[in-house]
């Protein structure tokens, strides 16, 4: 059985071909990785990201759910798959996300279930988690300027001055 360290050094070129957006050869030793190792948590985690840069969404959805079913405090996992509904299925994203609101100082998925709720046309939900998420996000963050936009388009208070790091 391979260490912990071995595992993560043979892993080392896939993710550098992730980096670089060769897509074909990470997804092909994905594959192969977890043809040995079927429950390795960093590299289902890989193999969905991957799925999802090449538009193989179904795909991605069903690693995101895999791994998930393995490793249910995945964060990121249950982030990505609730962003995967997000768009077609705003009431599905709403239940991945939800253990996700039980963390304080979450600020992602308040903001992304605040947008779902606006999808579904309910504007009340939306936005205690807007203000969450206007607590939290930190002033610099790309998303920042579409939730204050958000926030005052909803009538939420305007103030972006409640950051807390």
């Amino acid at each position: 059985m391979m260490s912990a360290n071995s595992l993560a050094h043979s892993l080392q070129p896939l993710i550098e071909a992730l980096k670089q957006r060769h897509f074909d050869r990470a997804i092909l030793g994905l594959k192969q990785f977890l043809s040995s190792h079927p429950d390795h948590e960093l590299a289902l985690g890989m193999l969905a990201s991957a799925y999802v840069e090449i538009g193989m969404r179904e795909a991605a959805q069903e690693r995101y759910e895999r791994l998930l079913e393995k490793y249910p405090g995945n964060t990121l996992a249950r982030f990505q798959l609730g962003l995967l509904h997000l768009d077609t299925q705003p009431a599905q994203a709403l239940s991945v996300w939800e253990p996700l609101l039980a963390v304080e100082q979450e600020f992602m998925a308040h903001f992304h279930s605040a947008l779902a709720n606006v999808q579904l046309g309910n504007l009340p939900a939306a936005r205690p988690l807007l203000e969450h998420a206007a607590r939290y996000m930190p002033p610099d963050h790309p998303l920042r300027d579409q939730l204050v936009q958000l926030r005052a388009r909803l009538g939420a208070s305007t103030s972006s001055n409640g950051y807390r790091p």
